[in-house]
């Protein structure tokens, strides 16, 4: 039998026990907020501007469209109306994004045309004599969208200087005002024209028509569908006072793209959004909502949670100096995963000293993150420039399926597209492209630059000599006698298949056809530029996961964006209800996380009410939910069987106002059950 050696240790019975050890210095968990509140400020200001640039590029088209309809339909005397001027808007099925639209729209037309401007909605206009006093009220208004000064343009409506007086919904107001101040037209946007009731439009048209020859209406019709149900709606009386032309809105899946590529994909954006909340948002864009702005919210959102949320971000400041930074900020650098990694790896190549160094000398740490973080910046700079170059690959060649950036851009950014199908397939039709598709590549490649992608212009640095090759490809394609364009060796027009029988049976072979001079010199010129694409996609497309400090430079965290912008009200509901110790935390109820829906006397009335509830019918008799819950809360004597009632009949009331139960229309003494949990 094997035996070990083994020791008793008998502590002395009065051993002194160390003191515990104080906390020599206090941790600031704000420090430098301020600073970063700045850093934010001045980024978010940034692209506030890019947004709004983009908006007005992606509308400037259709709007100046819509702003030339209406100058050139002012009345003049020489050419009476003898139909209202009407612009058929489809604005597309993202029916949020139309009021701001209409809004950036006012704002132009105010702008240029001497006009008056004014929306009217369908929840503000139910009636006609409704949708008046509203047009009224907005077009005689001296301020802009004034709905609080009620009394005073209610006086105004009411009375006139000039002649008897008018009711508030007479359209002599409007005439009066426009005489005074010299309007040439009265522009009246229905934003949502499929919800207004029919009989109400129908109206509307019928009596702007018949004030035509006094005022100078415009009318613009918002619509989500087509123009053809639109026409549909109304009678054929009323389509025969209207002139119309259609306009189509860029649609707002277009928009978001334009955005994506001048906010997160742009090479100059600091700080990145990573990869997967980018596809987080943009999925919830394409399964939930349509709306321009509230992509916009998500974006400041995330640009928020990074700077409160996360003390590295203030390493983002502009010439920063070792002063500025608190030894909490090196504390926190020295935290990160990307930190840990970047120490391993150091250590991997037997550097200690270096290792040392960056875990004791804050000087040291504040010297390598001032230069590493310039060589991040880059690198992620360049993943950008890449995405786009590859996305412009593409388009200029035709090649289906159509990828957008934000679908390239999140690939690349999360190390998914080196070596990738689409990747691979790219790179195949630029070796089998003919020589004039070719020139029209590198001529668009050579021409990309910021503007481009939602900025101001500049140019693309593309580490590719692709001067070169452009001026070699043009000497060889103007000396090319052929008018056939010059084909590499790797097109499918210089191959030929070859049919063998041996044996009774067929085999097919490739052969590749003999090629011309010309043919030659340009498969060269198509693969030295093959090959140093690949060379510099294998360069620029990182994994940003890998970098060092890519917590400080890229924000990718779903958890909080994911709980602000797609909640679950009801699943929290169900289980705050159904285990309420998840949430309180109570002694009382420690005990019985094992056993969920365990009911107890010192959990809430209302949980212990909706878990009776669970375990009912679709109708419960309240006698016997009262009994049950007199049960396990009350007690045998009065006083307190009377405040048990009153808990009662609360969380009876609290089921009732969260939807929950409702009175039985068949017993009086019972109730319905209107929700089960889990569906």
């Amino acid at each position: 039998m094997e035996t070990k050696k083994c020791y008793m240790y008998a502590p002395p019975e009065h051993e002194s026990r160390p003191s515990k050890r104080q906390r020599t210095s206090e941790s600031d968990p704000h420090a430098g907020l301020s600073e970063r509140l700045k850093i934010y400020s001045k980024t978010w200001a940034e692209q506030e501007k890019n947004i709004q640039r983009t908006l007005e590029e992606a509308d400037r088209a259709t709007q100046g469209k819509i702003i030339d309809f209406v100058a050139a339909n002012a009345p003049s005397e020489d050419a009476p109306r003898i139909s209202i001027p009407t612009g058929l808007i489809v604005a597309g099925p993202s029916i949020a994004s139309h009021g701001p639209y209409f809004e950036r729209l006012g704002r132009r037309i105010r702008d240029e045309t001497n006009s008056s401007y004014v929306v009217l909605t369908s929840g503000e206009s139910p009636n006609l004599k409704t949708l008046l006093k509203i047009l009224i009220k907005k077009v005689t208004s001296r301020i802009e969208e004034d709905d609080d000064d009620e009394d005073e343009i209610g006086r105004f409506a009411t009375s006139s200087r000039r002649g008897p007086k008018l009711l508030n919904f007479d359209l002599g107001h409007i005439q009066e005002w426009t005489s005074r101040n010299m309007v040439q037209s009265i522009v009246v946007a229905i934003q949502d024209s499929e919800a207004f009731d029919t009989a109400v439009l129908i109206e509307m048209v019928d009596l702007f028509y018949s004030w035509l020859d006094r005022l100078p209406f415009v009318l613009l019709f918002g619509i989500a569908t087509s123009s053809e149900s639109f026409e549909e709606r109304l009678l054929g009386k009323s389509l025969r006072y209207l002139d119309g032309q259609q306009f189509d809105v860029t649609q707002s899946d277009d928009i978001i793209e334009k955005l994506f590529r001048a906010t997160v994909a742009h090479p100059d954006t600091e700080p990145h959004i990573g990869p997967n909340l980018c596809r987080r948002i943009l999925e919830r864009q394409k399964d939930h909502v349509q709306n321009i702005q509230d992509f916009v919210h998500g974006l400041k959102y995330a640009y928020m949670s990074h700077f409160y949320a996360n003390p590295t971000t203030i390493f983002l400041k502009n010439d920063p100096k070792f002063k500025d930074f608190s030894s909490d900020a090196f504390e926190a650098i020295r935290n990160l995963p990307s930190f840990r990694r970047y120490v391993e790896e150091k250590l991997e190549v037997g550097d200690t000293r270096s290792v040392r160094q960056l875990l004791c000398s804050d000087n040291f740490l504040f010297e390598v993150i001032k230069e590493l973080i310039v060589t991040v910046q880059d690198a992620l700079s360049s993943l950008s420039i890449a995405a786009i170059v590859l996305t412009r690959i593409r388009e200029s060649l035709g090649i289906t399926p159509k990828v957008r950036l934000s679908n390239v851009w999140s690939r690349a950014a999360s190390g998914e597209l080196l070596d990738s199908p689409l990747l691979r397939e790219t790179m195949l039709s630029i070796k089998k492209t003919p020589s004039d598709r070719l020139a029209r590549l590198i001529d668009s490649l050579i021409g990309l630059t910021t503007e481009d992608v939602g900025r101001h212009a500049k140019e693309i640095d593309i580490p590719i000599d692709l001067e070169q090759l452009q001026r070699e490809l043009k000497t060889l394609i103007e000396g090319n006698a052929s008018s056939e364009p010059l084909r590499s060796q790797d097109d499918v027009r210089n191959e030929s298949v070859r049919t063998t029988v041996v044996a009774q049976k067929v085999l097919l072979s490739k052969h590749k056809a003999a090629l011309s001079e010309q043919d030659k010199a340009y498969s060269g010129i198509v693969a030295r530029f093959c090959q140093q694409l690949e060379s510099y996609f294998r360069f620029a497309l990182i994994d940003t996961r890998t970098l060092f400090l890519y917590e400080v430079l890229v924000y990718d965290l779903k958890s909080p964006h994911t709980e602000v912008f797609q909640p679950r009200p009801r699943l929290a509901i169900e289980r705050a209800l159904a285990t309420p110790h998840d949430y309180l935390g109570c002694e009382c109820c420690g005990n019985m996380q094992d056993a969920e829906n365990t009911l107890a006397g010192t959990q809430p009335a209302t949980a212990i009410v909706y878990q009776l509830y669970l375990e009912s019918g679709a109708i419960i008799n309240a006698t016997d939910l009262w009994s049950a819950f007199h049960a396990i809360v009350g007690k045998d004597d009065e006083d307190d069987q009377s405040q048990t009632m009153a808990l009662f009949q609360r969380a009876l009331a609290e089921l009732k106002f969260l939807g929950l139960i409702r009175p039985s229309r068949k017993k009086a003494d019972h109730i319905a059950k209107m929700l089960w949990k889990g569906l």
